[in-house]
């Protein structure tokens, strides 16, 4: 066998093996070959770097970037990820886990907790194994949005994060975004509605995901029918950045309060009432976002990752401090 023919193999094998996790036996019938030529392989593989393992620990975080965030924006706490070279899924997924660890030891019986939507709020819901089970009552911060993936159907991460602590929660069946701002007012005057913004006046921990507007392809297809093109000619006038719950904001924090109408959720203002308000996002693509956030104190908790943080910090010159007093 030429040394090509046996590179070729080990590829293969390893591929069977560690990707697509079949048995040594499985593969050596795949490959026509022994059970012990796999298992040489496979050894040989990792000898020669074509397979490289890499043990990552799920609960690493990054104090010094901590420190620096803490000082800056003068948070109540701060959890930074270690996530370098972490693909983006993976990075998410050990943000989510953190934010998990992080309820775990901090909900107590009596909150009232309201919770967002996202990928990063998915995550967190879907990582809760708590060890005790806490008296929380869960309400969501926005309505729905229909037919649509499971990381922004808002009601099922209530009860996810209700039943994982033992907890009750809220519905709330009003779509998140309507025609009008007088139709808003409307549903919220539902006996549903009152429900629930009572709720939020009463809540202790918020539980968010910050959005960043890049008005790509998958906010044209959250929005579809109310982003249109005089919404995103607001927007960008606006130099908005990100949102909670859609409500919008720029770079130095302030809301952009006629970019969108029609949002059946909480306001900027509610949350700046709540007490613990948990801001969840990562990657180099929200820092923007992330700094608004922190600048217009919309949140004071920040659940992120190494790469954000470090971002977060370049584009905030260190003379800017006061300004965040």
């Amino acid at each position: 066998m030429s040394q090509q023919q046996n590179q070729q193999l080990m590829l293969q094998a390893a591929r069977l093996y560690y990707e697509q996790n079949h048995t040594q036996d499985e593969i050596a019938r795949a490959l026509k070959t022994s059970r012990p030529m796999v298992s040489r392989l496979l050894q040989q593989a990792r000898a020669e770097g074509i397979v490289q393992i890499k043990i990552v620990d799920p609960s690493a975080r990054h104090s010094a970037l901590e420190k620096q965030l803490l000082e800056k924006f003068h948070l109540t706490d701060v959890m930074v990820v270690a996530t370098e070279g972490d693909t983006q899924e993976l990075a998410r997924r050990r943000i989510g886990q953190a934010a998990a660890r992080y309820l775990e030891r901090t909900l107590q019986n009596g909150d009232v907790v309201g919770i967002g939507w996202g990928r990063s709020l998915y995550e967190v819901v879907n990582a809760l194994e708590p060890h005790r089970k806490a008296r929380i009552t869960v309400v969501p911060l926005i309505g729905g949005l229909g037919q649509i993936s499971p990381v922004f159907q808002v009601h099922e991460l209530t009860r996810l994060l209700a039943e994982a602590f033992g907890g009750t929660w809220q519905n709330f069946y009003t779509p998140a975004l309507v025609e009008s701002d007088e139709m808003v007012t409307t549903l919220l005057r539902s006996a549903d509605g009152k429900q629930v913004t009572a709720l939020w006046q009463h809540l202790s921990v918020a539980v968010v995901g910050i959005g960043n507007v890049d008005l790509g392809a998958e906010m044209q297809m959250l929005f579809v029918n109310y982003l249109d093109a005089e919404a995103q000619k607001r927007l960008s006038h606006a130099k908005a950045v990100g949102d909670i719950c859609v409500r919008f904001f720029d770079i130095k924090g302030k809301p952009c309060a006629d970019a969108m109408h029609g949002i059946v959720g909480i306001s900027l203002e509610q949350l700046h009432r709540t007490r613990r308000v948990i801001g969840i996002a990562g990657g180099i693509a929200k820092a923007e976002a992330i700094l608004g956030a922190l600048k217009g104190r919309h949140v004071n908790v920040l659940v992120t990752d190494e790469p954000a943080a470090r971002r977060v910090l370049e584009l905030t010159p260190a003379n800017d401090r006061k300004s965040n007093k």
